[in-house]
């Protein structure tokens, strides 16, 4: 069980002060709080995957099969908000101090900077220290809920059940991605299935966007 205690506080060691960095640069706009949050992510990420010497491979394993996978999972979770008839609040909940306003830098932030920071976290390395030592469904169910707690904070504005939905499709994401990083290896495997799932959140939301107007 130490090992799972170890990786909780590797956890914290990002996301503690990457978020008080985006709660700062919030002060100074959005689109500095949401590439602060995930540049601090990635750059802490990094230097703690260096020293713990497990620096994941980045093979182009199932990139086909885990794009489409990840988009229609998403595709389908975010179908299923209709079940919410709250979607006003839903709305406000999704415009967080680290959200850019434009579409353009709201896509680089969720398509690229993102995934790549948030999978390096979880993936690269709670994941990856946890299966180097010899865990594996141990290490993609926490990482997973490591993934997952952090969406239930940041919709503060959402109802009980909007939140629960949210932080279990969460959940469920990344337990999908967290067994196929485990399976493959492959940083880049796990970068391309959240990429693509953010990609259909952005779809949809732009296209609930059009008939509200």
């Amino acid at each position: 069980m130490i090992e799972y205690l170890y990786a909780f506080l590797l956890w914290l060691a990002v996301f503690l002060p990457s978020s008080a960095l985006g709660s700062l640069l919030a002060k100074r706009g959005k689109g500095l709080a949401g590439a602060g949050i995930q540049g601090a992510f990635l750059l802490l990420s990094l230097i703690l995957i260096l020293l713990l010497r497990i620096p994941p491979g980045f093979k182009p394993v199932y990139l086909p099969q885990t794009t489409a996978l990840g988009f229609l999972v998403s595709l389908a979770l975010n179908l299923g908000e209709k079940l919410f008839p709250g979607e006003k609040t839903k709305e406000k909940a999704e415009t967080l101090e680290f959200l850019p306003e434009g579409l353009l830098w709201r896509v680089l932030l969720l398509l690229i900077l993102a995934p790549l920071a948030e999978e390096s976290l979880n993936r690269a390395l709670v994941e990856g220290y946890l299966l180097s030592q010899g865990q594996f469904w141990g290490a993609i169910l926490f990482s997973a809920l490591l993934f997952a707690l952090p969406h239930w904070m940041a919709f503060e504005e959402a109802s009980i059940g909007e939140k629960a939905y949210i932080t279990a499709g969460a959940f469920l994401m990344g337990l999908i991605v967290g067994y196929l990083f485990a399976v493959s290896g492959s940083l880049l495997t796990a970068f391309a299935f959240h990429s693509s799932a953010n990609l259909a959140g952005i779809l949809r939301g732009e296209l609930r966007s059009e008939r509200n107007r």
